[in-house]
């Protein structure tokens, strides 16, 4: 408003996906900047940041003439990977399709070194595993970029971080945050300690990590694991 903007007046209707991630004001902007027909969709279970996420109704409330459609029916992860996702964070909306697999492992070790080995295992495992994409996902970037030096040195390991520019098949190491809207034949989480893991916020990043897994999810802990995973 006051350095000025032009009215996309000539689109006739905008989709928004990730609905969730949008604050009522950037909606407000949105709204002013397209003043056609909309439709905003997402999952309320995968915001990346519960603090400044939006709901349907508060979306209404800036957007009366939206259609707003919660995504409930989920493609991308077996029953088994489903289940356990729904324990960390419960959708009661959700509906799963019917696609078995094997059930995801939680592995825990004394040291961090020992756990280190056992995902160097994992990368090295890769090529005769049958799958294309594998995602090592992290709670943070330093997270991430510190399990990047560890691991760089073997083949098809790539960092994902805010100046990539492409996505490929392989194994790629990044955070929560930049793999949402991604997904992965495999999935490992590492680091799923009660220190890493114990806020709301953390609970979402976890949510988010295990539903990136299509067929196989592998989590990894060295100390007491994440009270979201205890059983």
């Amino acid at each position: 408003m006051l350095e000025g903007f032009k009215v996309r007046d000539r689109i006739k209707h905008v989709v928004i996906d990730e609905m969730q991630d949008y604050t009522p004001v950037q909606y407000r902007v949105i709204s002013r900047l397209y003043p056609g027909n909309m439709t905003v969709l997402g999952d309320r279970n995968q915001s990346v940041n519960p603090l400044s996420s939006s709901t349907a109704e508060s979306i209404r409330d800036v957007l009366p003439d939206a259609e707003c459609v919660y995504m409930q029916k989920s493609y991308r992860s077996t029953v088994e990977i489903t289940r356990l996702a729904q324990s960390i964070l419960h959708n009661p909306d959700l509906i799963p399709i019917e696609r078995h697999g094997e059930e995801p492992r939680i592995v825990g070790f004394r040291t961090q070194g020992e756990e280190l080995e056992f995902l160097l295992g994992l990368v090295r495992a890769f090529a005769q595993s049958g799958y294309h994409s594998t995602g090592i996902i992290c709670k943070t970037q330093k997270q991430a970029d510190a399990l990047f030096e560890d691991l760089r040195a073997e083949a098809n390991v790539r960092l994902l971080d805010a100046r990539s520019q492409e996505f490929r098949d392989g194994i790629t190491i990044a955070t929560a945050y930049l793999a949402k809207g991604l997904e992965f034949d495999q999935v490992i989480l590492p680091s799923c300690t009660a220190r890493n893991y114990r806020s709301a916020i953390d609970r979402q990043m976890l949510y988010v990590g295990v539903t990136r897994a299509m067929h196989a999810l592998t989590i990894t802990h060295s100390g007491a694991i994440s009270p979201f995973l205890a059983r």
